[in-house]
């Protein structure tokens, strides 16, 4: 069997129609049939959201090897231990940094996202609010690189060494590091948000307006980077 097989077979498995199965991947319908039919092979995101969506690992769906089922465990990584769990996350949108820097008041007053937005599909658990992120610039290599995707829930509250979506003042979000560094003689918290990259400066919440927007949750890696 090749790949397009085992979409087919497994979708078929598990009793999804095609429409079904690209909304739980984010894509068409017809990006699904030209998958199934080996006109198109899924790549990056999709892979993983596929292999998501179908409960399999990806190196099932590329290979045919190791075991087809996979569980998403609580940080969205697969083991194969276990009985295939189709997991539950949902489609969320991929903002800008400018959207990001912005979420809370859109989403405040009740604004959607335009036709032309991109969507995903969450490995685990999110919050209502919840959106992605594509990385941009390295401040914050050699752990997180441009074309990265993180996951984002403005629902969580960041604990010490998270990593978060903040907002500075400008109008663009800025992705850190928080660490928390007690309570100001003016009663509110006081924290600071670290580059990975040391050619980065830290940011002071006593010294300027820092808005923390959300924390990641998940963070993807793809070999071939977002174009």
């Amino acid at each position: 069997m090749l790949i397009h097989d085992r979409i087919a077979s497994r979708r078929r498995e598990i009793g999804l129609s095609q429409v079904a199965l690209a909304k739980k991947t984010g894509v068409s319908g017809t990006s699904v049939s030209k998958w199934e039919s080996g006109l198109n092979q899924p790549k990056g995101r999709y892979l993983n959201d596929l292999a998501a969506a179908l409960g399999v690992t990806v190196e099932w769906l590329l290979t045919g090897n190791s075991s087809q089922s996979a569980e998403v465990g609580s940080k969205g990584a697969f083991s194969n231990t276990e009985p295939a769990v189709v997991p539950s996350g949902r489609r969320i949108p991929i903002l800008s940094y400018v959207q990001a820097g912005h979420w809370r008041e859109m989403c405040d007053q009740a604004f959607g996202v335009d036709g032309n937005t991109e969507f995903v599909l969450a490995g685990i658990d999110v919050g209502q609010h919840a959106f992605g992120l594509w990385l941009r610039g390295n401040s914050m290599a050699p752990t997180f690189n441009e074309g990265d995707l993180v996951i984002i829930d403005p629902d969580e509250s960041p604990r010490p060494g998270d990593f978060v979506i903040a907002k500075n003042g400008s109008e663009e979000a800025t992705f850190k590091k928080y660490r928390p560094r007690g309570i100001g003689l003016d009663g509110k918290e006081v924290f600071e948000l670290v580059p990975l990259n040391d050619d980065y400066p830290t940011l002071y919440s006593d010294r300027q307006h820092i808005e923390i927007i959300g924390v990641v949750i998940e963070h993807r890696i793809f070999i071939r980077r977002h174009r």
